[in-house]
Formats: structure tokens, sequence, C-alpha cells
């Protein structure tokens, strides 16, 4: 997290712990929860669940998703309050509440993507690393969406993707995928940018997960990498995988054809941290 983020996640809390004081907890969640019940069920609903009319604010804004000045809360209060909520997923147990609260979560992370709310961030990475999460695979979309180039990102990733039976092939696969391409696009001139690539290349025979988006950004961004024995070692590790994807065992099929139908001899690159 950097300075500036700090900084306004430290207003945030400080906003919401105001709003505390002057409604109770079980008011400020009761608030959150109508508007996050509005989101989930304002198309296709549950029986048991009551229905905003026909002709309410869509929830694409901040006055649409909370509403204006309503029984003494102002719109502020309320922002203030959703940062509380956000601010306990990290947490507690999510799964207690079944289906309606999974629900309620899901409607939460996707008012933040809608919003562009990236305050957002330090809460739903909270959520992404708690055991008890849930609907934790789009907490990580979104914030690896809102997340730069930086050794925090990189430590959150690297968090994910080392943890194997904590995570599923899905959550996983958000990491790679979206810092892959984050990567790919950056020109990788700072030692960030070479912190995350030795992140990923320490980790490359951690599953076979992200193995093909692995594959092409170091291709794309470690010279020589593409006709080196060190992609070829990774790709017959990945043959050792017992329930790879059948896709996958073409791809690297197709690399191991290239590398040793050259002609030329591979180089063997002395890829450690940071270089």
């Amino acid at each position: 997290m950097n300075a500036t983020r700090t900084i306004v996640c430290s207003f945030g809390l400080a906003a919401a712990a105001l709003v505390l004081q002057a409604h109770t907890t079980a008011e400020s969640n009761a608030v959150v929860r109508a508007a996050l019940l509005r989101v989930a069920y304002g198309g296709s609903c549950r029986p048991h669940i009551d229905l905003p009319p026909p002709d309410y604010e869509p929830p694409n804004t901040w006055h649409g998703f909370l509403g204006g000045d309503t029984n003494g809360w102002t719109l502020a209060d309320k922002k203030a309050a959703f940062d509380w909520y956000l601010g306990t997923l990290g947490t507690r147990n999510c799964r207690l509440g079944g289906i309606v609260e999974s629900d309620e979560i899901d409607a939460a992370i996707s008012r933040c993507q809608v919003l562009y709310y990236t305050n957002a961030v330090p809460a739903l990475k909270a959520l992404a690393l708690n055991p008890n999460g849930v609907v934790r695979g789009d907490a990580i979309k979104v914030v690896m969406k809102f997340s730069p180039v930086d050794d925090s990102t990189t430590q959150f990733v690297e968090s994910i993707i080392t943890n194997v039976n904590g995570y599923s092939s899905g959550e996983r696969v958000g990491c790679y995928l979206e810092y892959s391409k984050k990567l790919l696009q950056d020109p990788c001139t700072n030692g960030v940018c070479a912190n995350a690539l030795s992140m990923f290349y320490r980790n490359r025979k951690a599953d076979y997960t992200g193995a093909v988006a692995l594959d092409r950004l170091f291709s794309e961004k470690i010279a020589n990498y593409s006709q080196s024995s060190n992609r070829l070692d990774t790709v017959m590790h990945m043959f050792t995988a017992t329930n790879m994807h059948p896709r996958y065992y073409e791809y690297f099929g197709n690399v191991t054809n290239q590398l040793l139908s050259s002609g030329q001899p591979l180089v063997q690159l002395n890829i450690g941290e940071g270089e």
C-alpha cells in the first residue's frame, strides 16, 4: 500500500468511526445491507426479499446505490457506513450468513468496481486473504484491476498463488492473468517490475494454473528466455502434472517441439532475485 492510499484509507476509517458514534453498529449494518440487497435482488429476487419500486434510481452512482439524505442519514454517513462494512470483511467469518450474505458481499464488490472505488482496495485485499471469506475470486479481480505494479501488489499475488491448498485454481488464475497483463504493458525499466518478474519466476513450478500466462510473460519480458534451457526445464516440469487441461498439454507440446527443433543450442540464463 503506497503512502497516498494509506492516508486515504485512514481518513475513511476515521469517517466510519465518527458515523458509528452517531449510529449504532446495527443501524449502520442495516443501512448498508438494504442498499446491497437492492443491488443483489433488484433484477430477479428471492421471494422473501422486498424489491425496490420499479422506478428506483439504478445503483450505478453513489446516490443511486446508497440513496440521498434520509432518516437522519446523510449520503456521506452512508458512504462511511459502507467503508465500515467493507472493513469488516477481512476479519469475520463470511460463511456463516449463507447465500444471502454471499450475495451481499458480491454486490459490495460489484459496486466497488462499478463506482471505481479504489479506496476499497485494502479492504478487498483483506477479504481475499481471509480464509473464511467468500466471493474471493471477484475480490481478487477488482484488487488486481485497481492495483499498480508495485511490491505490495507483488506480495499480495505471491501469497495467493503459492497457497495451492488455500485457494481454488479459479481464484489463483485471476492473479496470474491480471498481473501478467499489467507486467506485459509495463516498460519494466525499474526494480519494481523486476521484482515482480522474479517472484513469478521462482514460483513458476508452484502449479500449472498460471503456467501458460507465465511462459508468455517470460518470453516477452526476459531476454533470450524463449530459446533457453530454463524454458525447456519449466515446460518439462509441467508435463508431470496429472490433471492439467488438455489445451495446456497442447500448448507445452508445441513449445517443446519449437525448442528441440530449432537447431540452435539453448542458452542457460542466470535468473535470480531482481534480475
